[in-house]
């Protein structure tokens, strides 16, 4: 019964982390910059895609002071990435002259 109730997987659990480096590891010892590496992030506000288990979770709560973690259910796609960016470049819309 114990078992049961903690340790039960529900429908709404998520499949992913996505995780942005918001901080720099610079002056961390190199046991933490290893750390962020190994969840795939080098530079600063790079964003990586976890799967959501245990040892991912402990790295998270090794760097928690420099990630902004979120739960995600799937990866997005490049298009749906690229689809949510704005044109680039800027549209001239009338003269002021």
């Amino acid at each position: 019964m114990l078992q049961q109730r903690f340790f039960s997987a529900t429908s709404s659990a998520s499949k992913y982390y996505k995780i942005t480096l918001r901080r720099s590891p610079i002056g961390l010892s190199k046991d933490h910059r290893a750390s962020a590496q190994t969840l795939g992030l080098f530079k600063l506000h790079q964003t990586s895609y976890q799967p959501a288990n245990a040892s991912t979770a402990g790295t998270i709560l090794k760097l928690k002071e420099l990630l902004q973690v979120e739960n995600v259910d799937s990866i997005p796609t490049k298009e749906q990435l690229q689809a949510n960016k704005p044109d680039r470049g800027y549209q001239v819309i009338g003269k002021k002259i």
